[in-house]
């Protein structure tokens, strides 16, 4: 009786740790404790971000007008640091006023220094807004850091491909069809047999808190290993082999280039949240991806109000998610 009760016990500490292990993914690369001299700029991010919200502070899908004005932005900004920005352009239906609308992604492309077997890298994140918002953090904040690193890529020239692309039209009532902008470009690398060695989406990266039971999860339990301050980063994906391989490189990465706490789920996509952006696009095609984000609603009620304003933002603490990226794709 005892014996069994023993081997029971084991099987099941056994069984939760391999869960643990499967979706956390831990890691034994050190953090970094201390402040480093970063290659990103947090200024270079505030103005980004200001400077959006100011001009284009309605990226409402209906608002096709101030979603054109804003890609423009965007591709003049890409423009200066890359010598091969174009549009991708794509209709979609079903609009009372008008049989078709355009819409458009932003795509920066920077060829390696020498041919790479693995593919293409790409990096992303929208630019539309929810409701007619500012949207500072969703998703200002990562089009201001997809607007540092093609500075960072012009500075230092990438050893494989990279494309950086801003995407439109994530927000609902787009989100999970085909309309999204993230799945045109998915389908067109597809479509094109382009080789793809990893997609990086950004969404939400730069609300940050230091205050006790700053931070929720879907499940109570999770804050028994996971931290109940909004201090962190996160990394998030599916449980495909590939995603699981990326995710823990790019923990190892993030981990080493700053002292910007960094931790990781690969699970399944019932659980709220793991497929909750652009990533999701690109498991449709086979395509390893991952969601570097800083877990939007379950740290802050700015999430698709227009509380979500630039003031709100930690720019120091964003410059070392956007250095985490960088160091991803140099």
């Amino acid at each position: 009786m005892k014996e069994n009760l023993y081997i029971t016990l084991v099987a099941l500490v056994l069984f939760v740790l391999i869960v643990w292990f499967t979706l956390a993914q831990p890691i034994f690369t050190t953090q970094l404790s201390t402040e480093k001299k970063l290659e990103v700029e947090a200024e270079n991010l505030k103005e980004h971000v200001y400077t959006i919200v100011e001009k284009f502070d309605d990226r409402i899908y209906t608002n096709t007008e101030m979603l054109d004005k804003t890609a423009t932005y965007i591709y003049n900004e890409f423009q200066k640091y890359s010598d091969d920005v174009s549009y991708q352009t794509f209709e979609v239906e079903g609009f009372l006023d008008d049989p078709t609308r355009a819409y458009r992604n932003v795509i920066a492309n920077f060829k390696g220094s020498k041919s790479c077997d693995e593919g293409l890298t790409v990096v992303g994140g929208h630019y539309d807004t929810f409701g007619g918002h500012a949207g500072a953090n969703d998703n200002t904040s990562a089009v201001a850091g997809l607007l540092e690193l093609v500075r960072l890529l012009k500075k230092h020239p990438p050893i494989c491909d990279v494309q950086v692309v801003a995407y439109t039209l994530e927000e609902p009532p787009f989100f999970r069809t085909p309309n999204m902008g993230s799945f045109q470009h998915a389908k067109y690398l597809h479509d094109h047999n382009i080789k793809v060695s990893k997609v990086i989406v950004l969404d939400m990266i730069g609300y940050f808190s230091d205050e006790k039971n700053s931070q929720s999860y879907p499940f109570p339990f999770m804050d028994i290993y996971y931290p109940k301050k909004a201090n962190f980063i996160s990394i998030v994906s599916n449980l495909s082999w590939k995603n699981i391989v990326l995710t823990r490189e790019t923990k190892g990465v993030f981990k080493e280039s700053s002292n910007l706490p960094v931790y990781s789920m690969n699970a399944f996509s019932f659980i709220p949240g793991i497929d909750f952006s652009d990533h999701h696009n690109y498991w449709k095609f086979d395509y390893p991806a991952i969601l570097v984000s800083d877990t939007a609603f379950y740290r802050s009620d700015n999430y698709h109000t227009p509380k979500d304003r630039p003031e709100t933002l930690d720019y120091e603490r964003l410059a070392k998610v956007v250095e985490g990226v960088f160091r991803m794709v140099d």
